[in-house]
């Protein structure tokens, strides 16, 4: 994040939905990107609803905690055609799930995940997956067990880091272009809605703007 940003941001409200999405999300907002975490205030979730109701993308709580609560904001088609790649749903199957269908993978990971943040045990690394991180990412994190990488960012990359590097600073790039718009005065929904229809290219990994 830029110092200039950083300087708008304090002119902002931190705690409001909009900048939040912003900070947090503007990948998946932009289209560049299948999903993000998205962690707010419980009272705050009312308001998350009306935003994006009316966007393109979807919601799930992952972890409903009593003061903030932990979201994934997707797009739904993109993050099922994902989870249907071979290799993925190969990996998905490895974790114990029957089935690739995010409908049906929801339940079982909110309990894993549930368990994870109330415990500090058995990290579900399929999240990886829910958020669109290359497989051979994933991979390399678990065998590896979180060293060795080549570089950190939005997660460790273990495979082709210069992509990836490229890809990050696309994220960031988006992350400012989305705040400065806010800060401009534009409504997020209307945001959200003008990148849909601008259609991002969030075909292909090996574009550098891979739904990950």
């Amino acid at each position: 994040m830029s110092f200039d940003i950083v300087d708008i941001i304090k002119e902002m409200d931190s705690h409001s939905v909009p900048l939040q999405l912003a900070l947090q999300c503007a990948p998946v907002i932009s289209g560049i990107k299948i999903s993000n975490l998205l962690t707010i205030p419980a009272k705050s979730l009312r308001e998350l609803s009306v935003v994006l109701k009316k966007t393109e993308l979807s919601f799930r709580i992952l972890y409903p905690g009593r003061e903030r609560l932990v979201i994934l904001i997707y797009r739904e088609a993109e993050l099922r055609e994902y989870l249907e790649r071979d290799e993925v749903r190969e990996f998905i199957y490895s974790c114990g799930y029957e089935t690739s269908d995010i409908s049906k993978i929801f339940p079982m990971f909110v309990k894993r995940y549930m368990r994870y943040m109330e415990l500090k045990q058995d990290f579900p690394h399929e999240l990886g997956l829910l958020l669109g991180y290359p497989i051979e990412d994933v991979e390399g994190f678990i065998e590896n067990h979180g060293k060795n990488f080549l570089h950190s960012g939005y997660w460790k990359v273990y495979k082709d880091a210069e992509l990836k590097i490229r890809l990050f600073k696309n994220y960031e790039r988006v992350q400012t272009e989305i705040v400065r718009l806010l800060y401009e005065g534009l409504d997020i929904m209307d945001i959200i809605t003008n990148y849909s229809n601008i259609g991002h290219s969030r075909a292909d990994y090996s574009d550098c703007v891979i739904c990950a």
